[in-house]
């Protein structure tokens, strides 16, 4: 016995010889690193040897496979020329799975691991198409450990945020930032839409994209003005950036918007006094209720509750609560 455990304790490799099962066989002991290892889980020799093994798997459309040979070429070989390729490789493999936010997370690794390289603008490029899928309403799907899916909108928020923070310049930014505020807009975040829009405007003068993103500043404004809680400056700003997109692009299906818009939020200005004097006139506050009734007939006299108002006063006038002279 004292034999045995001598060479158990001299010998590691024999006592792994011995206690390792046939089933195990492809673990082995390499002197030069003191480990047991699994061949299987090492990559090839060289990064382009491990590079062409994947494609060939990627090519007999073997894709779960692919992908994790695509992966061992980043994770062994990450400052070769091969490694930004191989993440692009397992982009492609992930949208050929049917996984786009994960293949998302491939081409994201790219832009910010390997922002000099020649695949920069491809992962930009087709981070924005899986973003645009997820807007559009693509479900993300989980694996494990219950299949489900859900809304993608919440990760098309964090795929256009990366691209304007990876990439604000490049032929995406201005598209990616006014996408941002579609998303936003569709999630009912009309706070989230109208920063991102002003952004636009602000950061990207001369894109394309800034007429629509004025409007779509002032139709946020014109959202946000509706909620409850939201005082009457909401509707005064959202008036006043109808007003301006009407100045700056006077023609056009959204100037005609523009327009109907204004004189939506003018209304809803109007009503809001006409409910005020009423309130004032059923406390007896005659004089505050006929100041409101006269307010409202000269800021909104282009407005249906204008005729109302002065049918109001003449009313108070008859009844003797006011004079024609009060003011």
């Amino acid at each position: 016995m004292r034999r045995l455990l001598l060479v158990f304790l001299l010998c590691p490799l024999c006592f792994g010889l011995i206690f390792v099962e046939p089933a195990s066989g492809y673990w082995v002991y390499t002197p030069k690193t003191g480990k047991w290892i699994n061949p299987k889980s090492q990559p090839k020799d060289s990064p382009q040897d491990q590079m062409e093994y994947a494609l060939s798997f990627y090519e007999a459309k073997d894709y779960k496979k692919a992908v994790k040979e695509f992966l061992r070429v980043v994770r062994f070989y990450p400052r070769s020329v091969q490694a930004p390729e191989a993440q692009i490789h397992a982009g492609l493999t992930y949208e050929a799975l049917g996984r786009p936010y994960r293949s998302f997370q491939m081409y994201k690794k790219v832009a910010e691991v390997y922002p000099y390289s020649s695949r920069f603008p491809e992962a930009i490029e087709r981070s924005f198409t899986i973003g645009d899928k997820l807007y559009e309403g693509e479900k993300i799907r989980t694996f494990e450990p219950v299949p489900l899916s859900f809304s993608g909108l919440d990760k098309a928020v964090e795929v256009f945020e990366h691209i304007v923070a990876q990439a604000p310049y490049g032929d995406y930014g201005d598209q990616a930032q006014f996408r941002l505020g579609q998303v936003h807009i569709k999630r009912g975040d009309y706070s989230g839409a109208l920063r991102a829009f002003e952004k636009l405007v602000e950061e990207y003068p001369r894109s394309d994209l800034v007429k629509k993103s004025r409007y779509f500043v002032a139709f946020c404004a014109k959202k946000l003005s509706l909620e409850p809680g939201y005082d009457e400056e909401a509707t005064d700003q959202a008036i006043e950036w109808f007003k301006d997109f009407k100045t700056k692009h006077p023609d056009g299906e959204l100037a005609q918007e523009a327009e109907e818009s204004l004189v939506a939020l003018r209304a809803q200005k109007a009503e809001k006094l006409f409910l005020s004097a009423k309130f004032y006139a059923r406390q007896k506050k005659w004089h505050s209720a006929a100041l409101y009734y006269r307010k409202l007939m000269e800021q909104y006299s282009d407005t249906e509750w204008s005729a109302k108002a002065a049918s109001a006063l003449t009313e108070l006038e008859k009844q003797g609560h006011i004079s024609s002279t009060d003011s």
